[in-house]
């Protein structure tokens, strides 16, 4: 029998004398370190998790209300530990009552009384998640612990409890208030102050940089340093990366990338730090071990000349990326119309390897080399029959189909927050809803208690409707000209040219059906086609250029009263003036 092994630092792999003798690891090895204090996996547990997917992994770990943040090893072993204390609780016949969640329901019970106990107290509240946090941490951080407290404590988590919905509103609020307290500084202002406010797009946001460094960005494919210097850029073209409204073009390796794709580094201690357009007025930690030195993102001037101009050009190059993934998209729809199924698929790769218009086998990835014929690679295929080189060739090719996919869903998250944070630079206007992406207004209607499902435009209307009813409540309690100052509900008769699109008649239907339900119009779904709604939209656009004359002046009989009471039905149903 050989001797146990003494691996405590690194895992129980190729140099390990148990592993060698493909014999599992006793409590006798690792220097007598308990298990759990060792990378070692080379357990009947542990060969079975490592046997999984990392998908598999964090879904298990999620389950099991169990953090699915950190490397492949330390995800392996976090969930090698759960399975073997469960096993361990389960032969001793000892199982606590446990919800679906999978830690003990009196255990939750306790957290969730914890967090109510602890209401307001923000960064306590979320640093009940086993990641301790501060108000100063990245949006990133405060993300991650949010994600794994709400895991522990959501309702459909907490079937039968009775303060678990409490508890999750107040970690809501804790995220929220952490991670965007400029929102709630605005619904914190006096109501003086509401009755004077213009246009949001037409507010201009100051502040100091005290505390605030230029800080370091690079490109996220060849790693050079991004500097507005070097790239012969004004400096404000750091305020614009940084919001999260532009992108640029590395001098490299020349790929566009944003602030959500670009690697940033603290200016303190040097290491990598994740970034969110969100943190770019505040002061924050970049979370990694001991440096917990606060600094904040410098902001340079820009005229007000240059802002006009700067929201002008986000908006149209938005409105680009919004038209380039909707031809991706029809040209996708169309593609799977011609190949069909995965079984055609391979079919036709086959055809076209056969004919030498592929490289590679589409079975076994065989490549084929400079010479050979067409009845050659007809030869390979009619002897390509091992079933092992096949499943290692698939296998490489969903390792590469993932990456490329996370590649692409990082690329179109960046285009999703780029959008928004433009719309948010436009001034929140409800008429520009249809710059926004599916996923975005998703997130919207769910934090106004709307239903998710459904197309763009049919979600754009929910949203529309109930942010304009809350506008009009709030102009009705608080005077004429008062409102919340979140959300810009100017009708499309009264707005400027550049804040419409920049050329309907190039749009699709969809789009244009996108644009009627920001501005609240009528239109049949079903039958109006691109033609109806341009002459709906052009119809309401110009809808108040006529009237000037009539409503000049009032005769006495109401008229004035009663066209200005149809206009504002016609724009809300829901609004009346009071008789």
């Amino acid at each position: 029998m050989s001797k146990p092994c003494r691996c405590d630092s690194k895992p129980c792999a190729s140099g390990c004398p148990c592993f060698k003798a493909k014999i599992m690891c006793t409590d006798n090895c690792h220097r007598k370190v308990p298990w759990e204090n060792v990378p070692c996996l080379n357990t009947d547990v542990g060969l079975k998790v490592k046997g999984m997917k990392p998908a598999e992994i964090r879904k298990a770990l999620c389950d099991a209300g169990l953090s699915p943040v950190g490397d492949k090893g330390e995800l392996q072993k976090r969930l090698a530990i759960h399975f073997t204390k469960s096993a361990k609780s389960s032969s001793s016949g000892s199982v606590e009552e446990k919800d679906s969640g999978g830690q003990p329901a009196d255990n939750r019970e306790d957290l969730m009384n914890a967090i109510l106990e602890n209401e307001g107290d923000f960064a306590f509240v979320l640093s009940l998640s086993g990641k301790i946090v501060k108000a100063t941490s990245g949006k990133a951080e405060l993300r991650k612990a949010y994600f794994l407290l709400s895991s522990k404590v959501h309702p459909d988590k907490n079937a039968n409890s009775v303060t678990s919905k409490k508890a999750f509103q107040v970690v809501l609020e804790a995220f929220e208030r952490l991670a965007n307290p400029e929102k709630f500084d605005e619904d914190d202002q006096d109501d003086d102050e509401a009755g004077t406010r213009k246009r949001r797009k037409t507010e201009r946001f100051t502040r100091d940089n005290k505390g605030c460094r230029v800080t370091s960005i690079c490109c996220p494919r060849c790693g050079d340093r991004w500097e507005t210097n070097s790239q012969g850029l004004e400096e404000a073209a750091y305020n614009f990366l940084m919001q999260g409204i532009k992108q640029y073009i590395c001098g490299g390796c020349f790929l566009k990338f944003g602030c959500m794709t670009a690697k940033h580094s603290c200016p303190h201690c040097r290491k990598s730090f994740e970034y969110d357009p969100d943190d770019y007025h505040r002061k924050i930690t970049c979370g990694n071990g001991k440096c917990e030195k606060e600094f904040g993102f410098w902001m340079f001037k820009v005229s007000e000349r240059r802002e006009r101009e700067v929201r002008q050009e986000v908006k149209e190059e938005n409105e680009a990326i919004a038209r380039k993934r909707a031809q991706q998209r029809r040209r996708g729809a169309r593609a799977e119309k011609r190949v069909g199924n995965v079984s055609n698929e391979d079919r036709v790769k086959e055809q076209l390897f056969a004919l030498l218009l592929l490289d590679t086998c589409p079975r076994c990835g065989w490549e084929i080399e400079r010479g050979l014929k067409s009845e050659d690679a007809k030869e390979h295929l009619a002897g390509c029959n091992d079933e092992k080189a096949h499943s290692v060739y698939k296998a490489k090719q969903a390792k590469e189909r993932a990456s490329k996919d996370a590649k692409t869903k990082a690329v179109e998250t960046q285009e999703e927050t780029q959008a928004y944070k433009t719309w948010e630079y436009n001034g929140r206007q409800v008429g520009q809803l249809w710059m926004l992406g599916e996923g975005t207004l998703v997130k919207e209607c769910k934090k106004h208690g709307l239903e998710t499902e459904g197309p763009k435009h049919v979600l754009i209307s929910r949203l529309g409707q109930v942010i304009r009813s809350m506008e009009r409540r709030a102009i009705t309690a608080a005077g004429e000209e008062a409102g919340s100052g979140l959300h810009d509900i100017t009708p499309i008769h009264k707005v400027d040219e550049e804040d419409l699109p920049q050329n309907m008649d190039a749009m699709t239907r969809d789009e244009l059906q996108c644009v009627a339900a920001s501005y609240g119009l009528k239109y049949d779904e079903k039958c109006d086609v691109k033609v109806d709604l341009l002459k709906k939209l052009q119809s309401a656009r110009l809808k108040g250029s006529g009237l000037l004359m009539i409503l000049d002046g009032d005769d006495g009989s109401g008229k004035k009263r009663k066209r200005k009471q149809q206009e504002d039905e016609e724009e809300d149903p829901d609004f009346k003036l009071d008789e």
